[in-house]
């Protein structure tokens, strides 16, 4: 069973358009971008926060989730990695024969194939949800799903099978070709024998969600209400767990080694004589389960929840969140700051990304540091937050206005912008407040050397700051701009709405082709010059110096913001928690 979630991302990075008032979901302004990386990197995803739905390995260092939107994420044993599916549909199951042979079902008839290689489209036949897969061999596989769907596959083509249902099937199992039992709405069961399918529903009237077994004399079908079917080859009966919470999912190695997982981080053991409930390490609710052993196995769910089961304990592993993710940025690339949606704020130590209190549920949408012991995160309502190596803190700010970006010199120069025109200064002491001169909400802020500094906002809005005053520029476009960047104060970029880049030379503003005509959220500009920006759709253009040229960034997820430890080093982060790495 899977839990949905809207896939689009209210108002895009500016989900702080939320906190505004005055820029709606229906409003396109964005942020502005600066060039991309000097080398084409290779991104990949490090984390997501979107739901996964299904999971299943060829072995314990060759591991398939799959979720909503096309998500499909790949563990090699030390680290899930995000896979190109090729589709953004809601994918609900996966299942393989072997590690170049692996099937992902979902929405819409979706199936899509892997060969080791690369993931394609196969043709089902069908525009009914796959709800879920299995087989006996690369040459057996069946797929069921909404209205009494049932597919099977024989290595060439994918075939309708006459189910005599029009109930939902949301699993299937077999303990052989001839033995194959798919599960669904209304407790309804339908067995196999290789041929036809016939109805062997014992009469129960509860959804049914999920089965499995050991042998056929030991198969269990999972009710969503902690009640389990067991059938011991004769008959079936109702087993009661003690679970408190909705069950999901069923795996086990053996016939006294079970597992049962569902809402709220629930996973249930049985262990030949009895069930137990046991810690899973994570609180939201899990949708599949599969294991190579006893000691090995792995629960998927919502807001990309990992928990992995070592034999001892188990622990989660996910490390992200599922809360969309606005601005980035880092002290060196193993200590790397994301800030985002209700206070969240996450850190990256080189080896994976963990949770830091904030003490805030406001929105965070800038982070920018002058060391590790002196980072500044700003937000909602006039938040400000000072990290000082071990604890953030919240900073008086003079204002309740959303601060929407922050930037600074050093820990005793530093600038913050907001809506309705507000910038404030610190200067290491105390926040003021300065006149801006605009009414527009400021969205960016960046300087460079000496006294220039930069801000960007709504209807083309650029302010530059000589030290004593700010002063407005002319852009030459009334399209929102997201962020502003620059190597220098000779090259400074700002991105913005339908793909819009300007770049200022020291004396004035110029367009610049992007390569897309998608929103630009982000920027980040390397010393050399070259340079990244993100935006809608997961987009990635790179600036070689010759121009702007679109990227494969592995993710459909919106991404609001970029920074880089240097030209072959950069993070972009984004909607559902998405973290994005480029290297070479």
């Amino acid at each position: 069973m899977s839990w949905r979630r809207n896939d689009s991302w209210v108002c895009s990075m500016l989900a702080i358009a939320l906190m505004w008032g005055a820029a709606g979901c229906g409003s396109k302004d964005k942020k502005p971008t600066q060039p991309i990386v000097p080398v084409v990197l290779d991104w990949a995803v490090q984390i997501t926060g979107a739901n996964s739905n299904g999971v299943w390995g060829s072995s314990a260092s060759d591991v398939f989730a799959v979720g909503m939107s096309g998500t499909i994420r790949h563990y090699n044993g030390t680290a899930w990695t995000s896979m190109e599916s090729g589709t953004s549909q809601y994918l609900s199951s996966v299942w393989g024969n072997a590690a170049n042979d692996v099937f992902a079902i979902g929405d819409g008839g979706t199936i899509r194939h892997y060969n080791g290689t690369a993931w394609s489209a196969s043709t089902s036949g069908t525009t009914e949800s796959l709800l879920g897969v299995w087989g006996t061999s690369g040459t057996n596989v069946y797929a069921v799903g909404a209205s009494g769907t049932i597919l099977h596959y024989n290595g060439t083509a994918w075939s309708a099978q006459t189910s005599g249902s029009t109930r939902d099937f949301t699993g299937v199992w077999g303990s052989s070709a001839t033995d194959v039992y798919a599960v669904g709405s209304r407790g309804t069961i339908l067995h196999s024998d290789g041929t036809t399918w016939s109805d062997v529903s014992p009469g129960w009237l509860t959804d049914l969600v999920a089965v499995w077994g050991s042998s056929a004399t030991d198969v269990y079908a999972v009710q969503g209400d902690g009640i389990l079917l067991h059938y011991d080859g004769t008959t079936w009966n109702a087993i009661k767990t003690g679970a408190t919470e909705s069950l999901s999912s069923i795996w086990g190695s053996g016939a006294g080694d079970i597992y049962v997982a569902g809402s709220n981080g629930a996973i249930l053991h049985y262990d030949g004589t009895s069930w137990n409930s046991v810690t899973s390490g994570v609180t939201d609710n899990l949708a599949a389960l599969w294991g190579s052993s006893s000691s090995n196995v792995i629960a998927v769910g919502a807001h990309g929840a990992i928990a992995r089961y070592n034999g001892t304990t188990w622990i989660s592993v996910s490390g992200g969140t599922s809360e969309d993710l606005a601005s980035v940025w880092g002290a060196s690339e193993s200590n790397v700051f994301a800030v985002g949606a209700n206070g969240t704020i996450i850190r990256y130590d080189g080896t994976g990304w963990s949770p830091q209190a904030s003490g805030t549920s406001e929105f965070l949408s800038g982070v920018w540091g002058s060391s590790a012991t002196s980072v500044f995160a700003v937000g909602g309502n006039g938040t400000i937050l000072m990290y000082d190596g071990t604890t953030w803190n919240p900073q008086t700010s003079t204002t309740s206005q959303s601060l929407t970006a922050v930037w600074g010199r050093s820990g005793t120069d530093v600038f913050a912008v907001g809506i309705n025109g507000t910038i404030l200064h610190y200067n290491g002491t105390a926040w003021s407040s300065q006149t801006s001169g605009t009414s527009n909400h400021l969205l960016g802020v960046w300087g460079g050397t000496g006294n220039d500094v930069f801000a960007v906002g709504l209807n083309g809005t650029i302010l530059r700051y000589n030290g004593t005053t700010w002063s407005a520029q002319t852009s030459g476009t009334m399209r929102s701009l997201y962020g502003v960047h620059g190597s220098t104060a000779q090259n400074v970029y700002a991105v913005g709405d339908s793909g819009s880049v300007l770049r200022f030379d020291g004396t004035s503003w110029s367009p610049r082709a992007s390569g897309t005509t998608q929103d630009l959220r982000g920027v980040w500009i390397s010393p050399g010059g070259l340079g990244v920006a993100v935006g809608v759709g997961g987009t990635i253009v790179y600036n070689g110096g010759a121009g702007f040229t679109a990227a494969a960034g592995g993710t459909s997820q919106t991404l609001s913001g970029v920074w880089g430890s240097s030209a072959t080093n950069a993070f972009a982060v984004g909607a559902l928690g998405t973290v994005v790495h480029g290297s070479p």
